[in-house]
């Protein structure tokens, strides 16, 4: 993984002054960058606790403790992986069970909780329940693509490690080969993880931007059926889950930019003007809370489609 020290030094050196100081914590959050580049730090992370020949805080990645747990092959490192929509209290109860049995390859437990951000909020709770009180030497390990997506209580309990978002040149070209232009796969890569842009073309992607945009325009404007843009403009563009997921995130980098361009912050991503100038920062932070209450809901199956046009009149109240 010399990749990772090259594209995630300052995360990887801290991680190495926390771990030489022995002042690790029971539960990390790390989000931003690529799914895949998440997966290699909490990997090596996990490596670390294990190493046989560690050097200042960091692992060798070649000893057969590191193998096996790259390969997935070491018992005391657990990973919660789905491909559902969700990942459901019951995941949670399972894995937590396993992960408080006693360790048999040295004197802790690891588990990794990919995609964090699938947690429901029953899910979520039960978690919490662990992190406040951990039981053994157990170290949870969270990845998501952005904290923001997680509940305000499991982000006030774990300490929270942002990675670099500098793009994986190898995800841009597959990008570009998609249609994509390069600034215009750098922006989406910002905004959400390459499996969400998969088979949906830089002309599709920038279609979809403009039809999320309009809408939030329409609303801006108080128009009460602009829930019917949603029937008309943005689903014939929604063809699977993972381009819904995709939706949630532009309506979240929008609400985000919104914010920086109010407050002077850093650059925009996706808009560079505030589409909803009719609206006062409390009620923009409002929109933004009842949007993040939505997509828990999608995430517990309620209808894609019918949660946009309860979100329109929301809006325009």
């Amino acid at each position: 993984m010399e990749s990772l020290v090259e594209e995630q030094p300052r995360v990887v050196h801290e991680f190495q002054k926390i771990i030489s100081s022995q002042m690790l914590s029971h539960a990390y959050l790390i989000d931003n960058a690529s799914s895949k580049v998440r997966q290699q730090m909490a990997i090596w992370l996990a490596q670390s606790q294990f190493c046989e020949n560690p050097q200042e805080g960091a692992p060798d990645q070649t000893c057969q403790k590191c193998r096996t747990i790259a390969l997935g092959d070491n018992p005391d490192v657990l990973e919660i992986k789905t491909e559902k929509q969700s990942i459901g209290v019951d995941d949670i109860k399972f894995f937590k069970k396993e992960a408080n049995m006693a360790a048999t390859q040295g004197n802790r437990r690891i588990l990794i909780i990919d995609e964090a951000e699938k947690m429901t909020v029953q899910a979520a709770n039960n978690l919490l329940k662990t992190i406040e009180e951990p039981e053994g030497n157990l170290m949870i390990i969270l990845l998501a693509d952005s904290a923001k997506q997680l509940l305000p209580t499991i982000q006030s309990r774990v300490q929270t490690f942002h990675l670099s978002n500098k793009s994986n040149e190898d995800e841009i070209a597959s990008l570009v080969k998609e249609g994509f232009k390069t600034e215009q796969a750098q922006r989406a890569l910002q905004v959400t993880d390459i499996k969400y842009l998969i088979n949906i073309s830089g002309d599709k992607y920038e279609s979809l931007m403009n039809a999320i945009t309009n809408w939030l325009k329409e609303v801006n404007k108080q128009k009460i059926n602009c829930f019917v843009d949603i029937q008309t403009d943005i689903m014939p563009l929604v063809e699977n889950k993972n381009q819904q997921h995709l939706v949630f995130d532009m309506l979240n980098q929008i609400f985000s930019d919104i914010l920086s361009i109010r407050y002077n912050l850093e650059k925009s991503t996706l808009v560079s003007v505030d589409i909803l100038n009719n609206k006062n920062i409390k009620r923009v932070i409002e929109m933004s809370d009842d949007l993040f209450t939505a997509e828990q809901m999608w995430k517990s199956n309620v209808s894609f489609q019918a949660i946009l046009e309860d979100l329109s009149l929301k809006f325009v109240d």
